[in-house]
């Protein structure tokens, strides 16, 4: 091989070598400081979480629906294989839910509003509470 083709492929290997330990050369774009680099107030981002979320729990009602319609479907083709075979139809456990009670993850219960009077009172009765324990185990220890 000729000198300058040589010294040509020596030139390429490096440059290759190079581009593989260059760390800076395909590391991923780091967060900025501070926040991010959209132009979003917060209430925008609120606004968007809820339009987000309000999008899944339609999405989630039209598969429900999209489901419930072809389950009746089916059951109208066992039905009719029922009907022409003579055989009695099992009782289902499971009952088909109402749409208002199955918003979420299981059962819900009732959320008590307090004002902000009874969550401080709260908060010192749990914290005497525990001061008490404290100067009472202190006290039995030493016994």
């Amino acid at each position: 091989i000729h000198f300058y083709k040589r010294l040509n492929l020596i030139f390429e290997m490096a440059k290759m070598m190079l581009k593989m330990m260059n760390p800076m050369g395909s590391m991923p774009s780091m967060p900025k400081v501070g926040g991010g680099d959209d132009d979003l107030s917060r209430e925008e981002k609120i606004e968007q979480e809820k339009v987000k979320k309000e999008e899944m729990i339609r999405a989630e009602k039209e598969r429900k629906t999209r489901y419930l319609k072809e389950r009746e479907g089916r059951d109208t083709e066992r039905d009719q294989m029922r009907d022409k075979y003579k055989i009695q139809k099992p009782v289902r456990e499971e009952e088909e839910e109402s749409e208002e009670e199955d918003d979420g993850f299981g059962s819900k219960k009732p959320v008590e509003e307090k004002d902000t009077m009874t969550k401080a009172k709260d908060v010192a009765v749990d914290k005497l509470q525990d001061a008490t324990n404290m100067v009472s185990s202190i006290f039995s220890f030493r016994r």
